[in-house]
């Protein structure tokens, strides 16, 4: 994906840093630090992914979707252009928050948003790159996720991620795991811990030229 770092605001249609065809991608956050570092690792031909700025303290549902639909009327949007918010479900889908998180839901639907969702963080996302999904139903929450991670990888900062820690080779692989974990992880807000990050690598190969695709990447073509 040409998960990249370009000019960050506005994205420009005649921005000579990438084609006018190119496949564009959208993308808000919940988490301030790990999505953003995580997809500049990738750089596809043709495909160019934006991660939309992440301001401290703005982190519900809410006020990242409206992050996303200021930016998707700044950028005059194309038919295939696509939007897509990633968000946790640690904090905001309990007690009081759960309201205002199924109202951001529903009107990321009706704006024609996509959203994947990961229960409990973003974390786990990452550690599927390293694990088997086997035994993550079990863990409980943010904190543990990043400990298994740190585990797994003998160090975790979310502020600094290190690229050689999610090479592309990997990507498929986090794709089959959480595609399983999620069969056991139902509804909207997920029954289970899962990760559907997968659903937007899964659109991203859909929109890149096969012909183009890195060879790391063409067994996710035969799971649309």
């Amino acid at each position: 994906m040409s998960l990249v770092r370009r000019k960050s605001r506005p994205i420009k249609r005649d921005d000579p840093a990438r084609l006018r065809d190119d496949r564009l991608f959208v993308v808000a956050c919940d988490d301030t630090y790990a999505p953003k570092q995580y997809f500049s690792f990738f750089p596809l031909p043709r495909i160019y992914v934006h991660v939309v700025e992440t301001k401290d303290g703005e982190n519900a549902a809410e006020d990242v979707l409206d992050r996303l639909l200021d930016e998707k009327r700044k950028i005059e949007p194309m038919e295939e252009d696509e939007f897509w918010l990633l968000l946790d479900c640690d904090h905001y889908t309990q007690g009081a928050h759960q309201k205002n998180f199924m109202s951001a839901l529903t009107r990321a639907r009706q704006q024609g948003v996509n959203v994947a969702l990961s229960k409990p963080s973003f974390e786990l996302w990452l550690l599927l790159h390293h694990q088997e999904e086997t035994g993550l139903q079990t863990l409980t929450d943010a904190s543990e996720v990043e400990s298994a991670l740190r585990a797994q990888l003998g160090q975790y900062n979310k502020t600094k991620l290190k690229k050689e820690h999610f090479p592309l080779e990997l990507v498929p692989n986090a794709c089959q795991r959480a595609g399983r974990l999620d069969q056991n992880a139902p509804g909207e807000i997920p029954g289970g811990n899962t990760s559907r990050v997968y659903l937007l690598w899964r659109a991203i190969t859909a929109k890149a030229l096969p012909s183009q695709l890195p060879v790391e990447l063409q067994s996710l073509i035969n799971h649309q």
